[in-house]
């Protein structure tokens, strides 16, 4: 079942943090990934700051964790942003990520609020269900109500943090 789509309901201040974020997420996560699997890492990032179990802003979700090892998105907390983004590569992230807080809707990956490459298999995707495979990722929601589209209640509630790592 798809997630509805994301209804951004934020300040100018708030909206070009969160682009940043997003856009930010996106090339880093999935910079060679079809415009397909990029928009689904931006649907797992949007289902999550909608899920009660995250932050409910998008640099929330995004930079959660980033002050230690092991945090939420590698990205954020390895080093990988000391790589200098292509010019074309932003543009593509930055264009992926405009369409999904404009309310584009990944349809396939659903309500998932995880995902993974297919170089890895982390210990708790086992505990959860599935979604999709899309470019290098698999895709993964919860079980039970966690895992339905009425789990995605929690509003968006706008004062968006600095865009980076805490």
């Amino acid at each position: 079942v798809a997630a509805p789509p994301f209804a951004f309901r934020g300040s100018a201040l708030d909206r070009a943090r969160a682009l940043e974020c997003l856009t930010t997420a996106i090339y880093y996560e999935s910079a060679s990934e079809p415009d397909a699997g990029q928009r689904a890492v931006a649907q797992v990032i949007l289902n999550r700051v909608r899920h009660p179990a995250f932050p409910a802003t998008i640099c929330g979700v995004v930079y959660q964790g980033s002050e230690r090892a092991g945090c939420q998105f590698s990205f954020a907390c390895d080093g990988a942003m000391a790589r200098i983004p292509s010019r074309n590569g932003w543009a593509r992230a930055l264009h992926n990520a405009a369409l999904m807080l404009g309310g584009t809707v990944e349809a396939q990956v659903g309500t998932a609020t995880h995902y993974h490459t297919y170089a890895v298999t982390p210990a708790w995707n086992r505990q959860l269900v599935m979604t999709a495979a899309i470019g290098a990722h698999f895709f993964h929601r919860w079980k039970g109500f966690w895992g339905t589209p009425a789990s995605l209640s929690q509003p968006y509630r706008g004062g968006e943090p600095l865009p980076g790592p805490h």
